[in-house]
């Protein structure tokens, strides 16, 4: 069998047969179950008429069946299609509609989500019961004959991800069976993950990073514990009990981790076994380092970054992270991170440029979208045949060829005469005690060409007195860079994608909020 998810499973399930695979509140299920599960789930598809290379997509409850459902469509060859629950109605149809999905499983408990679209696409049920309207793989898996699976080659789509449509429609991410391979090995060598690892999945499996721990266990042996976070005090419980050893999060989750009136240490707990933190999705702030050390002293910490067009780009190593704290890393293995001035040619040292990735984990393209797909997706003289994610974010490489975010191509802040980054201006402001997140974007002014807009949250929900506050920033930065403008927020709202913060809404609302007319997407910035 060709290298990709299906085969790693079938070795694994081989290897370690009876060894826990994914462990939930309700219970858990053995490699090899897991693999006869999955192998039962193709059949019921192809049962029901899913061809090789249809598009299926999944909405369900984070879950042990919700992972044999994933793992069953890639054995059947069809393509997944993660669709994020309670997405508003015109994205699911636009996804459904611009991936022509053969079928969509669901369960009971996301049924409300998708009921409206029985007429688009055959609607199939993966868990609970939901009367006798849809076929029903549960039951199929029980009494179905044909339990074969298709067998094709590395480059076949395996699945196409929908980006969470902060800025419009989705675009679908193509990824390949070897792309979803490539990347669990890449990942699984610099975290060194192992059959002796315990992972924490807080992250939702309806994204490439919540994902991504499904391909961990499988390709290495390495156990996942299912986990909802809603009480920092029951995870604190889990990693402790447990003797978890690995916690993949994203900043937005660790800042619900240590939310000072809900987080109670805990003299018991003991996390000497936890091996690794790893984060992606933005910046570790000096909070969130802090706050991590404090409660998890032996603990590394990884800092990583990715592209949604290639997954992961690059990681921080943790004896570095106090050297090089603003950086995002240097490349990961079997990649390569290019910046490139705009005819081309490598930037020196300090010199911003954009951000170009070449290697393992780079997508196929757009799904059905040409147009995007030749913009971002593209040659290099240098390296001919071979294509290359144009990133679109500014970057810098130091002298020692660590990496450092600047902003995307068309955010930056045009005032007084200075090109402001909105990334520059919210790490300062972020660093005032009682701030929790930041999001600056530029506000037309003609006198000065923009004024620089900040929004803030705070830890304890109450705004804090706008001359007391730009009198802090004077002391952290220059005059030109202090806002004009600095809005309090009670929250900030995150992208269903995974827990980034939604910067065009937060960027909307706060316009809304100080009487500003709405922007150009190129004036006003994209969300991350």
């Amino acid at each position: 069998m060709y290298r990709s998810i299906p085969a790693f499973l079938e070795r694994t399930a081989a290897r370690l047969s009876n060894k826990d695979a994914i462990v939930s509140r309700t219970g858990s299920i053995s490699f090899q179950d897991l693999r006869q599960q999955a192998v039962a789930t193709a059949g019921a598809l192809r049962e029901i008429g899913i061809k090789p290379g249809d598009r299926v997509g999944i909405c369900m409850e984070k879950s042990i069946d919700q992972a044999c459902v994933v793992l069953g469509i890639l054995y059947a060859n069809a393509v997944v299609v993660p669709i994020l629950p309670r997405l508003k109605k015109a994205n699911i149809e636009h996804i459904i509609e611009n991936s022509g999905m053969a079928g969509l499983v669901t369960d009971a408990s996301r049924v409300d989500e998708v009921q409206d679209f029985a007429d688009q696409t055959k609607l199939i049920v993966g868990q609970g019961e939901i009367e006798d309207r849809w076929p029903n793989i549960a039951y199929m898996r029980r009494h179905i004959r044909s339990r074969l699976f298709f067998d094709r080659i590395g480059n076949d789509n395996a699945a196409v991800i929908y980006s969470s449509g902060s800025t419009g429609r989705p675009k679908g991410i193509l990824i390949s069976h070897r792309n979803l391979a490539d990347g669990a090995e890449i990942v699984a060598s610099y975290l060194a993950t192992t059959e002796h690892d315990k992972i924490c999945c807080i992250l939702s499996f309806n994204f490439d990073y919540g994902l991504n721990q499904i391909w961990q266990s499988v390709l290495t042996g390495a156990t996942l514990y299912l986990h909802d976070l809603a009480l920092p005090n029951d995870l604190f419980t889990l990693l402790a009990e447990e003797r978890i050893t690995a916690l993949p999060v994203m900043p937005v989750i660790i800042t619900q981790m240590f939310v000072p009136n809900l987080y109670t240490p805990n003299p018991d707990h003991e996390f000497s076994h936890l091996r690794y933190v790893c984060s992606t999705g933005g910046r570790l702030s000096d909070k969130m380092i802090t706050n991590l050390r404090r409660t998890f002293p032996q603990t590394q910490v990884f800092s990583m970054f990715g592209l949604t067009e290639a997954f992961r780009s690059a990681y921080l190593d943790p004896a570095v992270i106090d050297s090089h704290p603003t950086s995002f890393g240097k490349a990961i293995p079997d990649t390569e991170l290019l910046v490139l001035r705009p005819d081309g040619e490598e930037c020196a040292p300090h010199e911003v440029g954009e951000l170009v990735q070449r290697g393992a984990t780079v997508a196929k393209g757009y799904w059905r979208d040409p147009t995007n797909t030749a913009k971002v997706f593209r040659t290099h003289p240098r390296y001919p045949g071979e294509t290359l994610v144009y990133s679109g974010d500014n970057v810098k490489k130091d002298d020692e060829g660590y990496l450092y975010f600047i902003s995307r191509r068309d955010e930056m802040i045009k005032t007084r005469g200075f090109r402001v980054s909105p990334t520059e201006v919210e790490l300062e402001v972020v660093k005032h005690p009682n701030i929790q997140a930041a999001v600056a974007f530029g506000a037309v002014n003609l006198d000065v060409g923009e004024d620089i807009v900040c929004s803030y949250t705070t830890v304890d929900g109450a705004p804090l007195g706008e001359p007391q506050l730009k009198q802090y920033l004077k002391g952290l930065l220059p005059r030109h860079m202090v806002p004009a403008f600095l809005v309090h927020l009670e929250s900030f709202p995150i992208t269903g994608s995974g827990g980034k913060i939604d910067r065009r809404t937060v960027i909307d609302d706060t316009r809304a909020k100080l009487g500003l007319e709405k922007q150009s997407e190129q004036s006003a910035g994209h969300a991350s």
